[in-house]
């Protein structure tokens, strides 16, 4: 699909109308990854705050600027200190988050829209991936391929996956990601450079100040 161009009187279509008709044109589904014990950071990351908002809302909001209506946040440790400060998602709460990231993708793809097409998978740490990123993602999928960010010399998630791959993802496990279906998978894949997907927060030293 092209970009917006000018039309016959050189006004400009209305940019988010652009990018809501691309994000229509499949059901995808947005699942968030905010289980982790955050044992470096020394607190709950999830809700440490940067630029005004916590980790896992500022995520939330960003996905829904896009896809309003289909984002799922799996958390699981911390899960009484995080839950309530959660809007505009719904909640999988994984019991068994210390089994790994891999587990918390496989209990996520349970939890997510039935009816889904594709799904967005998104780090609730990376503090940089804004909607604008999450529209370059999705003006790239044509429904059957993975488009997955590509960063510090490799594919990571951010990352849209197609239905074709759920079953994969529902068979991760330990601490393996979403990189070892990435690495092993015979779909499509197409590369988006975003380097600002390098920058997620383990300590507390990770996070800016502004």
């Amino acid at each position: 699909m092209a970009c917006p161009s000018a039309g016959p009187l050189g006004t400009l279509p209305i940019i988010a109308d652009f990018y809501e008709a691309l994000s229509v044109r499949f059901n995808v589904a947005v699942l968030i990854l905010a289980a982790g014990g955050s044992t470096r950071f020394g607190s709950p990351k999830q809700i440490a705050y940067f630029q005004g908002e916590t980790l896992v809302q500022r995520c939330i909001n960003s996905a829904g600027e896009v896809f309003p209506n289909s984002i799922t946040v799996v958390l699981g440790a911390h899960y009484e200190k995080i839950e309530p400060s959660v809007t505009g998602a719904q909640i999988a709460h994984n019991p068994l988050w210390q089994n790994g990231l891999g587990g918390s993708i496989a209990y996520g793809i349970e939890h997510i829209d039935a009816a889904a097409e594709a799904v967005l998978i998104l780090l609730a740490d990376q503090i940089y991936i804004s909607a604008k990123e999450i529209r370059l993602m999705v003006e790239a999928f044509n429904g059957d391929n993975i488009v997955a960010a590509k960063y510090s010399g490799a594919r990571g998630v951010p990352a849209i996956f197609p239905r074709s791959s759920f079953a994969g993802l529902g068979g991760l496990a330990g601490d393996v990601g979403a990189k070892k279906l990435l690495a092993m998978t015979k779909v499509p894949i197409v590369e988006i450079s975003l380097p600002q997907a390098a920058v997620d927060i383990d300590h507390v030293e990770d996070l800016p100040t502004q």
